[in-house]
């Protein structure tokens, strides 16, 4: 009887060894299915976390020189493309305006009926500066009227858009008159002087324009470092507009990864400083050279001392999805970029 029970007790230990091989096989056999699984799928999607959003940046800076009058803009402010930004003292560039008005006249009077057509072009052209000038008048007034915090007043938004009408208007006058210096004239010593005088008065009447600096492009200005009274040099940066239209992630892939990604992927981006959230983008370009070649102090790899590192590559990417106003992109924000090396590939 003792030795019965006895083969009873080995038979349900033996069997239950087994099962235990036998599970510890089937989870062996998940993990290296596991391994290869997540293998392949990191080569067929390769991602990276060292990557950050990226936009064009637009150094903003007077074309003439001379003691800022009125700043318009504020930090972070959104503009469009020819909004006033600051004006710069008229002063000196009146009066050679009107100097080279008076030898403007001078030679017209001068070369007679040769003159008739830039005569009535250079008034023209005049008149489109003087109607621009009120026009920045009426938008000062509102703009000193609205209030910090306020949303822009009915006054305001259409001194704005009579401000941009009168731009519109001053641009097809100066082409007009430009027009009109290029076409042929009898070559006499009056209309020589003509045509000096003519060129004189277009580099005058754009000089005192360009007194009143306006946004080049849509979107946010950043990093003002002018104040009225300091005194601007010509082609000197006063601040920097961050464009709005255009917005891509510049993304470090390792070199390992880049034998299968190619232009036009997709490609899926997540920001850090909106989780959840999902956008969409496709590879625009890839860098030629890696990350480290352009840096300042490129490694020297000659040495006896040499470390092989995994190089990692710029690869940008463009966002396509379309933007959300509750959540705008900001420039160097950390993001997370998966890219779809299956498309394209045979």
């Amino acid at each position: 009887m003792n030795q019965e029970a006895a083969t009873h007790t080995r038979t349900p230990q033996k069997s239950k060894s087994h099962w235990r091989w036998i599970i510890l096989g089937a989870l062996l056999l998940i993990t290296v299915v596991g391994i290869l699984g997540y293998w392949r799928y990191a080569e067929l999607y390769p991602s990276t976390d060292n990557a950050y959003t990226g936009a064009n940046i637009v150094r903003v800076a007077s074309q003439v020189s001379g003691p800022v009058a009125r700043v318009y803009a504020g930090e972070d402010d959104k503009v469009t493309a020819g909004d006033p930004l600051f004006d710069i003292d008229p002063t000196l560039y009146e009066a050679a305006l009107r100097n080279a008005r008076a030898q403007f006249d001078a030679a017209a009077n001068a070369a007679g009926t040769e003159a008739d057509g830039l005569k009535a072009a250079a008034t023209k052209l005049d008149e489109k500066r003087a109607a621009l000038e009120d026009a920045l008048d009426a938008y000062r007034t509102a703009k000193e009227a609205q209030g910090e915090d306020e949303a822009p007043s009915p006054a305001l938004t259409t001194a704005l858009t009579n401000w941009h009408d009168a731009m519109k208007s001053f641009r097809d006058a100066q082409a007009e008159f430009d027009t009109e210096q290029d076409k042929q004239l009898t070559v006499t010593t009056p209309t020589v002087q003509l045509r000096a005088a003519s060129a004189q008065l277009d580099k005058a009447t754009h000089d005192r324009v360009m007194t009143h600096v306006t946004a080049p492009a849509n979107g946010w200005v950043s990093n003002i470092n002018i104040r009225p009274g300091w005194v601007v040099q010509a082609g000197s940066p006063a601040f920097a507009i961050v464009e709005d239209g255009r917005w891509w992630v510049d993304s470090n892939f390792k070199e390992t990864d880049l034998g299968r990604i190619k232009k036009g992927q997709s490609a899926t981006i997540h920001l850090d400083m909106y989780p959840g959230v999902t956008l969409e983008g496709v590879v625009e370009s890839i860098s030629a050279g890696s990350g480290a070649t352009f840096s300042v102090l490129p490694p020297e790899n000659a040495t006896g001392n040499w470390v092989k590192v995994t190089q990692r590559f710029p690869v940008r990417i463009k966002i396509t999805s379309e933007p959300n106003p509750d959540k705008p992109l900001r420039m160097g924000a950390s993001a997370h970029v998966r890219v779809d090396t299956t498309e394209g590939q045979q």
